[in-house]
């Protein structure tokens, strides 16, 4: 602690324009309850281990077939807790990951089948020319017709079929498409998203059996580091390999590799499994407190850590955002759609991953929904603003950016305190 607060001391001195953007960014972080699914803090086990003088060591590969021992070690603890055959870890983020997984299983002008046409945004380049055909939900049901997605696949033989379910909190039967896929001969492609801890916990059903290739970042849900994961089926494994050193990804940094590697062990943990039985917990009170206050909820009751929220006709998802912004409360604004282009719906797409992270639990969450739910009914001026600001910072100015409740018990060992200052001598501190 007292080399933390003297090196901080050091940069504030040397660069007072710096230290005060970062000091900034830290009070944002801890004065704000997020419920955007993308934000979670990252465990403090990886923290250290990015920031470790692991960092000063990289390794460059230029061949698939030579892996560093914190490579291995990283990529057999992500197949042993997802259940997957193989598994690339030397990606620095998930659009990374995809554009490898489209060249190495699409050719241009490939009829590509996707679930609300995901990861389209990804395809750009005269070698990324892919045909994008959607299949989606049903809008009076908001059910996948598994019915209607093999006849779609019938009738246009993709090469490819993408299943990327960010806005559904619903499980969906994964063994299906793996049937649809099979009787086209496509590629089944699986994006966990932030569903990945959960599906890491064992809470909600798995699809990396079904998969030919899954993709999932590291951070958000599993309190890793920025990276992007492909898990794939062991005859794949060789050519996607050589793919991602093809396409440049030939240098890692140890440091990087050492924070997924805990990543990795932390989430089969006992206190993990905790936290994401917590998540849905939370979900459930986040919908109980909307539906309290009268908001109108899609798909509900969630089955995972989403809650999807009918905006009114009326209000505007990014002016609301920017409104609740202002009151420390941080939301997603999208867009619902359904197999009809005609039908649509203004959603807030709402995530408990974060708060769960900062120790909130489902009282918490239930007010949280009490008082969103009761602002988005509301005139939305500056004193329904601060009356939203006021029930946050309430939550909030206690509260841990990664609750230590979420660590992994482990034993007290001897701890080597000559090696920890051999490591920290380059400071001179």
């Amino acid at each position: 602690m007292q080399t933390k607060k003297k090196i901080l001391q050091r940069i504030e001195n040397f660069d007072p324009e710096l230290f005060q953007v970062l000091k900034n960014a830290l009070s944002r972080q801890i004065s704000t309850l997020s419920l955007i699914p993308t934000d979670s803090a990252a465990s403090p086990f990886s923290s250290y281990l990015k920031g470790s003088a692991l960092g000063n060591d990289f390794i460059d590969y230029r061949s698939a077939e030579h892996h560093s021992r914190f490579e291995k070690l990283a990529a057999a603890r992500a197949c042993e807790l997802f259940g997957a055959e193989h598994a690339i870890v030397r990606l620095g983020n998930t659009a990374a990951a995809n554009r490898v997984v489209f060249q190495t299983f699409a050719k241009p002008d490939d009829n590509i089948l996707s679930f609300n046409l995901r990861k389209r945004e990804y395809c750009t380049g005269d070698q990324m020319n892919y045909f994008f055909m959607k299949y989606s939900l049903e809008p009076e049901t908001f059910r996948l017709n598994f019915d209607k997605i093999r006849a779609l696949a019938l009738a246009s033989e993709p090469k490819m079929i993408i299943c990327s379910p960010v806005n559904y909190p619903k499980n969906i039967d994964y063994a299906k498409l793996r049937k649809i896929a099979d009787d086209v001969g496509a590629i089944l492609w699986i994006d966990l998203g932030q569903n990945s801890g959960l599906i890491a916990a064992k809470k909600i059903p798995s699809p990396v059996k079904f998969a030919d290739v899954v993709t999932f970042a590291a951070s958000d849900a599993l309190h890793g580091p920025q990276t992007g994961i492909i898990l794939c089926k062991k005859k794949f494994s060789a050519t996607l390999d050589q793919k991602v050193i093809d396409t440049g990804h030939a240098s890692l940094k140890k440091n990087v590799l050492a924070a997924l590697a805990i990543t990795f062990a932390e989430a089969g943990c006992e206190a993990y499994e905790d936290y994401a039985e917590q998540v849905l917990e939370n979900a459930r009170a986040l919908e109980k407190g909307l539906k309290k206050s009268g908001a109108e909820l899609i798909c509900s009751p969630t089955e995972n850590h989403l809650v999807l929220v009918r905006l009114p006709d009326s209000v505007n998802g990014e002016f609301l955002a920017k409104k609740l912004a202002q009151a420390n409360l941080l939301v997603k604004p999208e867009i619902f759609f359904t197999s009809d282009e005609k039908i649509s719906h203004k959603i807030l797409r709402l995530s408990t991953l974060d708060p769960t992270t900062r120790a909130l639990k489902a009282k918490d969450m239930q007010k949280v929904g009490e008082t969103l739910g009761k602002f988005l009914l509301s005139p939305q001026n500056q004193a329904e603003i601060d009356a939203v600001g006021k029930v946050i910072r309430k939550l909030v100015e206690n509260q841990p950016l990664f609750s230590e409740e979420w660590l992994p018990d482990a034993e007290s060992q001897d701890f080597d305190s000559d090696l920890m200052m051999t490591a920290m001598v380059h400071w001179r501190l």
